[in-house]
């Protein structure tokens, strides 16, 4: 029986897209009779954006899960704020316009907690690892970011106790698209970028989630083309199972997840204002002061609501309850090789997808082999518009389930063991 060690911040209680990676491989490799050990932060004193209890139920039962102590500093930045949570990734859920405070609170971020503030967890999780591999004899880990100052445990377990050690990442680290937002000065940038080049030199193996970044991590690594793992993120056929999808009368554009200043809605808006039949765009999730601007710029005939975030198991309903899936990426260089999570869920849930971002971008692929839908550039107003359109004439046919089947958890958790945990 193999055993395999992840360590990982984000873990059932903690919601939103950061648990659902290493939640759903898990319960697939342990189907697969892998024994697991989860490291991760006692729910009680971890700083999460977002809880979902329920996702507790969906912890395979074969999972010994570790839950450590913490160190942490986010009670500074929530006095400095003046705000009671932590902020949500790409500063969505924050004003139009920043305070001084919060800019401050920002530098600081970047500057005095590098490469986190979350980085007072590592020598909690670092003992758990250490105890459970002399215990239980645990030689395979995987370190999954962000946040990325867990990748610095990996690299000690690696160097001390001589472990199999994986990294995993689910974003860039210095080249996430808001990574500039908080203001690193060029010492920072340095001493970062050093690190970062550490962990992608010393592992032994390293997966990220896209097919561009994984080129971008070889260049920055110093490593052999073709040597970094893709693994994209997937979705759960059980999580859809059961549901039934139950269209409203009014066609329906549902988005689900993060809205953030880099999305430009506003073109968006002006391509959905020349149509002419009733609308409903809703936002599920979290969102930012300018794109809720922008939004309430849309015509008489589209009702925009927003929805703060709900649990997963309410999201699958929502995402199969409507006629189309708006898929968004940041209007910035490295969205090229940027793929959420969600765009897998999308999938899974099989309405068509309208998809803004590089049309020549890995996500835009996706979308087009698996004949999910169809993407465009922000400025190609006219074209987003005509295929609303179309979509709303046809009834807005569900797509075919059949070309999706290699991004299923189950298919992946089968590749993870047989292409990288050899």
């Amino acid at each position: 029986m193999k055993k395999i060690g992840i360590i990982t911040y984000y873990w059932p209680p903690a919601g939103g897209p950061g648990v659902q990676r290493w939640l759903k491989l898990s319960k697939y490799l342990a189907k697969e009779g892998v024994e697991l050990h989860v490291v991760t932060v006692d729910a009680d004193k971890a700083t999460y954006p977002l809880r979902d209890e329920g996702l507790l139920d969906e912890v395979h039962p074969n999972i010994t899960v570790h839950r450590t102590n913490t160190s942490e500093k986010f009670g500074a930045y929530k006095k400095v704020t003046g705000k009671k949570s932590v902020p949500f990734s790409g500063f969505s859920g924050e004003e139009a316009k920043l305070s001084l405070m919060q800019k401050i609170a920002r530098f600081a971020r970047g500057n005095f907690f590098v490469p986190d503030a979350r980085k007072g967890w590592n020598a909690h999780a670092y003992e758990a690892a250490l105890k459970i591999v002399k215990t239980h004899g645990v030689r395979h880990w995987i370190t999954t970011s962000p946040p990325h100052s867990t990748q610095l445990i990996g690299l000690k377990l690696q160097k001390n106790l001589g472990i199999q050690w994986i990294a995993d990442f689910r974003d860039p680290w210095t080249d996430i698209y808001y990574y500039r937002k908080f203001y690193p000065t060029a010492l920072t940038r340095w001493y970062e970028k050093g690190l970062e080049r550490r962990v992608f030199s010393s592992c032994d193996a390293l997966i990220s989630v896209s097919s561009s970044w994984s080129c971008l991590y070889e260049e920055k690594g110093g490593l052999p083309k073709g040597s970094v793992h893709t693994l994209t993120n997937g979705f759960d056929p059980e999580d859809f199972r059961s549901l039934k999808p139950q269209r409203p009368e009014v066609f329906t554009l549902l988005y689900a997840g993060t809205l953030a200043a880099q999305y430009p809605v506003s073109e968006l808006v002006e391509a959905l204002n020349t149509l002419n039949f009733p609308m409903h765009i809703k936002v599920v999730g979290s969102w930012d002061g300018k794109s809720a601007e922008d939004l309430a710029g849309a015509g008489d005939h589209i009702e925009v609501t927003f929805e703060e975030y709900v649990p997963k198991a309410a999201l699958n309903q929502k995402l199969l309850n409507c006629h189309m899936m708006l898929f968004l990426l940041p209007n910035v260089a490295s969205a090229t090789g940027h793929i959420p999570g969600k765009l897998f869920d999308y999938l899974g849930a099989g309405n068509p997808i309208l998809g803004l971002g590089p049309t020549a971008g890995d996500a835009a692929s996706i979308i087009h082999e698996a004949g999910a839908g169809q993407c465009f550039d922000y400025a190609d107003k006219a074209a987003i518009a005509q295929y609303v359109q179309r979509k709303y004439e046809d009834g807005a046919p569900r797509t075919d389930a059949s070309r999706i089947s290699e991004y299923a958890r189950d298919a992946q958790a089968k590749r993870l063991l047989t292409e990288i945990l050899k």
